[in-house]
């Protein structure tokens, strides 16, 4: 068919059909970088694997007369409270402490340098050993993180001892608080805290309780309240053995309301 319009009116028709297609091209464009595509229908889809909690360290030791089996953890809440750096700091304090346990057992057991004598008047052998175990519990109050060691030595004397080192860290410094630490200066805590221990004891010992070797063990020095934690909305106080009252009685522990103590607690242990 032959056709009849005019060269210019092809040009202009062709030139209209060119900017159609690069109208279209340009929207096309637009909307594939606007909209993604959707995603592919999951009916079971996987959770994103959560962070594995870093598990306790263990120190463990067998000689031919001796056992070392202690635990200390490997990470602390400090690490989301205070910063990597901090936890880091904590869990390095309480590795030193178990390992400098481990050095002075083995030190004063001179179990390198035994001789025949010695190990026939200890009576000592493969099945008869002195052994060191220390065990930890981790508590919390609102500001605080503590850690309770739990320390049992057996060197086959009448019978096994057992003492108590704890650490006590301020979630958002990550400093560790000595008991002085948590009071008001000049705020008479000692006083306050042997008053209450020993009005507790006196009830809670029964027939144990003697109350002159109850002040010995409650006195007026810092010393006797370095084992404690905060846990909860109490302070603990912790006594081992012979601390308070003989052996026979076995650990004791006051624990005193933060209520009782607000008016000489520095206002973040409150």
């Amino acid at each position: 068919m032959i056709d009849f319009t005019s060269p210019d009116a092809r040009r202009a028709e062709m030139v209209g059909a060119v900017i159609l297609i690069l109208v279209v091209l340009s929207f096309t464009i637009w909307y594939m970088a606007t909209h993604k595509a959707p995603e592919p229908f999951n009916p079971n889809p996987v959770a994103e694997p959560a962070a594995e909690a870093v598990p306790p360290q263990m120190l463990e030791e067998h000689g031919q007369y001796y056992d070392i089996e202690a635990s200390y953890p490997g990470e602390t809440p400090l690490k989301a409270s205070a910063g990597v750096e901090a936890d880091a700091a904590a869990v390095a304090l309480m590795e030193d402490f178990i390992e400098g346990m481990a050095r002075d057992f083995k030190r004063q057991g001179n179990f390198d340098n035994l001789t025949p004598e010695d190990i026939q008047m200890l009576g000592l052998s493969d099945t008869r050993k002195e052994s060191l175990a220390i065990s930890y519990e981790e508590v919390r109050s609102d500001a605080t993180v503590s850690y309770a060691y739990i320390i049992h030595l057996d060197t086959l004397g009448a019978h096994p001892n057992t003492f108590y080192r704890t650490f006590t860290f301020n979630l958002a410094t990550g400093e560790e608080l000595k008991i002085e630490d948590l009071f008001v200066a000049r705020s008479g805590y000692l006083a306050r805290l042997s008053a209450i221990a020993e009005f507790e004891l006196s009830k809670s010992l029964g027939e144990f309780a003697n109350l002159e070797y109850i002040r010995q063990g409650v006195g007026e020095d810092p010393i006797n309240f370095q084992s404690y934690v905060l846990d909860g909305d109490a302070l603990v106080l912790i006594f081992p053995p012979y601390q308070v009252a003989p052996y026979a009685a076995g650990t004791q522990s006051v624990s005193i309301p933060l209520t009782q103590l607000a008016e000489i607690l520095k206002p973040e242990y409150q």
